[in-house]
């Protein structure tokens, strides 16, 4: 849960898409229920957009909003606030991009963005892109990017100082609680300010079947509360747009976050007093230039970064009751600034933009572990083209190189041999990602499209040179590498009240970094390779006025190629061969909906041997809305309505079982 420490809500916009936003009046948020996700875009690309109606009032996570997709399988080791991961088609977490508002949240631990501590109240909207990284992400990543936006100042009325807002109040089981106010004002013309500030609790003392430390006899299981469990989040975030006198549109942002939790350890020697705390703040200046030369868009930004994660236990103190010198408190504080330049060209037939990416980090010790200081800086020049051939064809592609210097300062960096230290970092190789891409009538009733591309990620800091006590440095670590390709075909009905798309999707990947155990050691290597192919499919229909449906399907066979013998041709671990989602609406009189969904999958392997295995899990969650006037709503959502709490034997978290939430949005 501590491992990983997201930084959050840097101002990112693109840079047409802005100036639009900002002198049309697009509306606030509304908040109404129905599908999962907003209008398709670019579809049959595998790029999806999700909007507020598929979490407001329904108490789902960020994770479990993003695995109602198809191709997307997710994780979760407890109640609100537990550490919360997704895969994308087959691609371990570790691997996949995560941004908020295009500045990514991987650190350089190396490990999965816990999405667990992203709190959506501060989101107008999640894109996903399950086929790529766009290069304005960075570029570094090979199984696709998720970027969050955070809620931006949109107006309901052009009068010069009108305000508007939104306001919400949630409370659930557990102890569970969440508020959230935003405030969006334009103060001239030219200038719109918004501000969100957004708290959220849970005591997450649910109850769970302990097996008293005896997984294969259940004579003496017994029903336990979960302790020490309790997560608190505080988060706020401001945002200022104005154009200048010379053209130029200029956004300005800032955001801080704390949050902390306890760490309630195995169900059979849950803990007292272990715990995390974690604190991050972000500034942004992103300025967009007026059109040069009748054909030249520029935009330039750059963001600052601060993000500090703790972790602390005192296990002596839990069962003997007395003052240890065995205290452990670990963690990281790092420090990132992200300049960045593009420039673009957008033509009746061409489309295309360079992008200058740079990044450098500094991270440090926290707590009581060793001293270290690691550094990293990083430059990626990179493009992106569209070409529309005929009416109904476009062709293009991207393509970025990323060169990379790390540095290391202080501390003591373990090699394999156990007998030397680590005095300089090694030096990296040049890494680059390429993709092409047909698309055929895109805005069409029906279509079609087809990409593949070579991807990379860069090993982390934190894999390269180990850091926490029992990590063994590996500098020869190499990139992880991909070669992926998609074909999807999509279709619309002639009053596009029905939605139908399929894609086919492959990768191969090689040296994968896998952690190796011996002993209290633990050590990268690039031992992973795999090979995933699958079929996704969507409908989408709103048959009538009263109804609409959403369908979604996965079937994937991802095995591990590794050539070990114990692994060869095994299944890759938390990948089902099945999945479903099916979700229905029903829009009543009264100013009353309600929204049943289900989901099932087959059983996963939680290790690369398969040995352990845990079956098909199937969960139905519904909510029902009220909202008697334009601005409000009123939802009492369910979730785990057959109160599953299953996991298998070997998995110390224990999950919540049945919940319950009360969630009212006022809008002025």
């Amino acid at each position: 849960m501590c491992g990983v420490f997201l930084a959050v809500v840097a101002s990112y916009a693109a840079g047409e898409e802005i100036s639009r936003e900002f002198v049309q009046d697009l509306g606030t948020s509304q908040v109404v229920s129905g599908s999962l996700q907003g209008p398709a875009q670019n579809a049959g690309s595998s790029f999806t957009e999700i909007l507020p109606s598929a979490w407001e009032g329904r108490g789902l996570s960020a994770a479990e909003v993003l695995g109602a997709l198809p191709g997307i399988q997710y994780y979760k080791q407890g109640g609100l606030g537990s550490f919360q991961t997704v895969s994308v088609r087959g691609i371990a977490a570790r691997s996949i991009v995560v941004c908020v508002d295009g500045v990514p949240l991987n650190d350089a631990s190396g490990g999965a963005v816990d999405l667990g501590q992203i709190d959506l109240n501060q989101v107008e909207k999640i894109e996903v892109y399950k086929d790529y990284v766009p290069v304005k992400f960075g570029g570094s990543g090979i199984g696709g990017a998720v970027n969050f936006v955070t809620k931006g100042s949109k107006l309901s009325n052009n009068i010069i100082g009108y305000t508007s807002g939104r306001a919400l109040v949630g409370y659930g089981s557990h102890g569970s609680y969440e508020a959230s106010l935003q405030l969006t004002s334009r103060l001239t013309d030219s200038v719109t300010v918004n501000a969100v500030i957004s708290t959220q609790h849970s005591d997450n003392d649910y109850e769970f079947e302990n097996r008293n430390g005896t997984p294969y006899n259940s004579e003496d299981d017994f029903t336990d509360k979960r302790e020490n469990a309790e997560f608190t989040e505080h988060s706020g975030s401001f945002k200022l747009r104005a154009l200048h006198a010379n053209g130029v549109f200029s956004t300005f942002s800032g955001s801080v976050n704390y949050s902390e939790g306890g760490t309630p350890g195995r169900e059979d020697y849950q803990t007292q007093v272990a715990g995390f705390e974690g604190e991050r703040a972000v500034v942004s200046y992103r300025s967009e230039w007026p059109q040069l030369w009748n054909w030249l868009w520029l935009e330039m930004g750059v963001t600052g970064k601060f993000e500090k994660s703790v972790a602390h236990s005192y296990y002596p103190l839990d069962h003997i009751g007395y003052a240890s010198t065995e205290f452990l408190q670990y963690g990281a504080a790092g420090y990132s600034l992200f300049p960045e330049i593009s420039a673009s060209y957008n033509g009746e037939r061409l489309d295309a933009s360079l992008y200058m990416l740079m990044n450098a980090d500094y991270y440090a010790a926290r707590g009581s572990s060793r001293d270290w200081n690691l550094s990293r800086f990083k430059v990626s020049p990179a493009f992106e083209t569209t070409y529309r051939v005929l009416r109904f064809l476009a062709v293009g592609g991207n393509a970025s190189v990323q060169l990379v210097k790390d540095d290391i300062h202080g501390g003591e960096f373990v090699l394999p041999t156990m007998s030397s230290r680590l005095e300089s970092a090694r030096s990296r190789d040049l890494s680059y990602a390429a993709r092409g891409f047909i698309r055929l009538n895109p805005e069409a009733p029906w279509g079609a499209s087809f990409s593949a591309g070579r991807y990379f990620r860069e090993p982390q800091l934190m894999e390269l040179y180990g850091v926490y006590p029992g990590v063994v440095s590996n500098p020869d670590l190499r990139e992880e590498t991909a070669f992926r390709l998609e074909a999807g075909a999509f279709v619309k009905s002639p009053s596009r009240k029905t939605f139908l798309q399929g894609t086919y999707f492959e990768s191969h990947t090689d040296n994968g970094v896998v952690w190796l155990v011996s002993g209290s050691f633990m050590k990268p290597s690039n031992v992973g390779e795999a090979l995933i192919r699958g079929f996704e499919t969507e409908l989408s229909s709103r048959p009538s006025g009263i109804l609409s449906i959403v369908l979604r399907a996965t079937f994937q066979n991802a095995v591990d190629r590794s050539g070990n013998p114990s692994y060869h041709n095994k299944k890759l671990p938390g990948e089902p061969a099945q999945s479903y989602l099916a979700e229905a609406t029903l829009y009543l009189p009264f100013h009353l909906d309600f929204t049943w969904t289900s989901e099932y999958r087959s059983r996963i392997f939680s290790d690369r041997a398969n040995r352990i295995e845990q079956p098909a899990t199937a969960r139905h969650r519904a909510a029902l809305a009220y909202q008697p006037f334009v601005q409000t709503r009123i939802v009492f959502a369910a979730d785990n309505l057959t109160g599953e709490t299953y996991r298998n034997i070997y998995t110390p978290y224990p999950t919540p079982g049945r919940e319950y939430k009360l969630t009212v949005t006022q809008g002025f």
